[in-house]
């Protein structure tokens, strides 16, 4: 027991701050004014504070306790975000027409559950025109995505992107 907690102490005091919010992976709230933005098991203090205390949503709206708009990100650019950080799983699964990428980016592009093999069926059937060359940005093919949708029959209606 004495080692769990000099490793922890140890890595309390011997880690340095990487994020520049000031809060940690469990977000801003009470529990990142406590427990700041130390990384590691720490932040499950911190999110279980934020839970418990249920500030969390209160400081996002308010602008209190360490939230602010800096952290969001905007609808506008969460496919972005998405396509970035998910381009080669996307790339495979579009070719394969099925995946849960493919599936979460039909949804953050507004496809109703319902559409989502439809969303899955036309990225693989468009998978050229998505994918033109080897050095296809995520920016390029979310573009070619989004632009094939607004020609689809019934992606066109029923997604909104």
């Amino acid at each position: 027991m004495k080692k769990i907690i000099f490793a922890f102490v140890g890595m309390m005091i011997f880690t340095s701050s990487a994020l520049a919010a000031g809060y940690g992976e469990a977000g801003c709230g009470l529990g990142s004014v406590i427990f700041g933005d130390t990384p590691g098991p720490v932040q499950i203090f911190a999110a279980t504070t934020n839970g418990t205390s249920a500030n969390q949503a209160f400081g996002i709206t308010s602008g209190t306790s360490n939230c602010d708009a800096s952290g969001i990100i905007l609808a506008e650019k969460e496919g972005d975000l998405f396509a970035a950080n998910n381009f080669e799983n996307l790339e495979k699964e579009m070719a394969a027409g099925e995946g849960e990428h493919v599936s979460a980016l039909a949804g953050i592009l507004g496809c109703p559950s319902e559409k989502k093999a439809t969303f899955a069926s036309y990225a693989q059937q468009n998978y050229q025109a998505i994918f033109t060359s080897a050095e296809t940005t995520p920016a390029e093919m979310l573009h070619a995505v989004r632009t094939g949708m607004t020609q689809h029959p019934e992606l066109a209606s029923s997604c909104v992107q």
